[in-house]
């Protein structure tokens, strides 16, 4: 009987670990091309203290800054909230009255091409602008944000401009590239995920057997059957282009979807087994092991 019950969990074991010769050459390629992370780290060309220190400093503190609302009680971190991901985990995002869309996570934000949900700038620093002045986030004027650094940040932000007697636009401008740097530093590590594709770039069986045989299952599907990664591809997990599911929105990331919800622009989907059913004709079964995926898509 001891004989038999030790076939037996041995036989479980080795189910739960499958090699990587499990996948097919056509599949390794496309698991690849989602690493390898974290992808190098290049300064903006189009925003002069990208990566500086000084900036990076300053951008923090406007980050977390209320007085830089309209109304001197809301801050970039009301609807990015660290401990949430840098989200909010409500459905519309809520600052000086409830908007239309779902606060995204900022995690990772510095390898998007397009920003906001419609995909309408092309700049970290130009999207980071916007909150500022939309009446029903933080209500403030290019004059009013002026002010806050002229009487509080004088001496910081000509530590990293270079001036102080700018414009009110050209310091609206300069505050939006200081969120900016900061926000570029919001990088996740590394994940499960990680760790398996980089044992199948080295052809690893040993270190590639630890990643989860469900996990696995709902990858294949993913680069496969699901053709999730039609859209969310590379490193990151996006294209960084916009998609029309029935409205067009760019696509977002999915490392560390699994802390991020609710999910879509209006976030009215709950769950991520509530996503992938939306996105897909997958069985039961099949969605719950690309949900089994995505979570290892968390970062340790």
């Amino acid at each position: 009987m001891k004989v038999r019950i030790t076939l037996v969990l041995a036989a479980l074991a080795l189910t739960a670990m499958a090699p990587a010769s499990a996948f097919s050459p056509e599949e390794i390629r496309k698991i690849l091309l989602h690493g390898p992370w974290p992808p190098p780290l290049r300064a903006d060309p189009g925003n002069r203290v990208s990566g500086r220190p000084a900036a990076i400093e300053l951008g923090e503190r406007l980050f977390f800054e209320p007085r830089l609302s309209g109304t001197g009680s809301v801050l970039c971190a009301s609807c990015h909230v660290p401990f949430r991901g840098f989200q909010d985990a409500r459905p519309r995002a809520f600052g000086l009255e409830q908007a239309e869309r779902n606060t995204p996570s900022l995690l990772n934000v510095r390898f998007n091409r397009r920003f906001g949900w419609d995909g309408a700038r092309d700049s970290l620093w130009a999207q980071s602008i916007r909150p500022l002045l939309e009446p029903r986030e933080m209500r403030a004027t290019p004059a009013h944000v002026a002010a806050v650094v002229r009487k509080n940040y004088s001496s910081e932000y000509a530590a990293v401009f270079g001036r102080s007697a700018a414009s009110d636009e050209e310091i609206l401008v300069d505050v939006g590239k200081a969120l900016a740097a900061f926000q570029e530093t919001l990088v996740t590590s590394r994940t499960p995920f990680d760790d398996f594709r980089d044992a199948l770039e080295r052809g690893d069986d040993a270190a590639a057997a630890g990643y989860p045989l469900a996990a696995q299952r709902g990858l294949r599907i993913f680069v496969g059957k699901g053709n999730c990664s039609g859209c969310h591809s590379g490193p990151q997990f996006t294209s960084g282009g916009v998609a029309d599911s029935g409205v067009r929105f760019r696509v977002p990331g999915l490392r560390n979807v699994a802390r991020t919800a609710p999910y879509m622009h209006d976030g009215s989907l709950a769950t991520l087994r509530d996503v992938v059913g939306f996105h897909s004709e997958l069985n039961e079964q099949e969605v719950v092991e690309v949900v089994t995926f995505l979570e290892s898509l968390t970062a340790e």
